[in-house]
């Protein structure tokens, strides 16, 4: 029967079709309620194996401490804490949590107690290099911009929902801890900032 009806449907028409499905599969993928997530994990060690292939700016691999490497870890990276934004370009509330991650960013840069140990960066959710990009550019993204097509990043941190912002600290042997964690859209810099100040000796 469902066959019958594809059949009948114009190739225009079949493209408007896919891309209704896949934007309501996307929203409940991404975009529901926070209420509805899971528990964000105690460690994060997993994810500091994971490996990233993206090609960054020269500007950008020096910030995070890989330069020359388009394949790399966060293992890899400098600094001992990291504020990372987790978002897909498909979630419609995701944008709102650019400002104030480009306000954390700043702040940290011009912060003498907080610029060497910490590094500021997302991770793009099911998305390609230029998915990415785009969504960098159109939104005027301060911070670098990772890619998880796979989904692998995504998985070690339990699957959240997003917008997901978390702090997570490097410690001995590979480790890592994650310090602070919020699901869904910042009202505010200050919410990380102050979070940073006590994890930063």
């Amino acid at each position: 029967m469902l066959l019958k009806v594809l059949k009948g449907i114009r190739p225009k028409g079949l493209i408007i079709l896919i891309i209704v499905f896949t934007s309501i599969f996307s929203l409940a993928l991404f975009c529901l309620p926070p209420d509805s997530l899971s528990n964000p994990p105690d460690s994060c060690g997993s994810l500091l194996g994971l490996k990233f292939n993206d090609t960054l700016p020269a500007e950008e691999q020096k910030y995070l401490g890989i330069t020359g490497k388009n394949v790399f870890t966060l293992s890899d990276s400098k600094g001992t804490i990291f504020v990372i934004e987790v978002f897909s370009t498909y979630c419609t509330t995701c944008p709102r949590d650019v400002p104030v991650i480009n306000e954390v960013y700043s702040s940290i840069k011009n912060d003498p107690g907080l610029k060497e140990n910490v590094r500021v960066f997302s991770i793009a959710i099911g998305n390609n290099r230029t998915e990415a990009e785009n969504y960098k550019k159109e939104l005027k993204i301060l911070y670098p911009v990772l890619t998880d097509y796979s989904f692998a990043a995504h998985k070690a941190l339990g699957n959240p929902r997003v917008p997901y912002t978390l702090i997570i600290r490097k410690t001995a042997k590979g480790r890592c801890t994650v310090e602070y964690s919020h699901q869904g859209v910042l009202t505010s810099a200050n919410l990380i900032l102050n979070e940073l100040k006590s994890c930063v000796p």
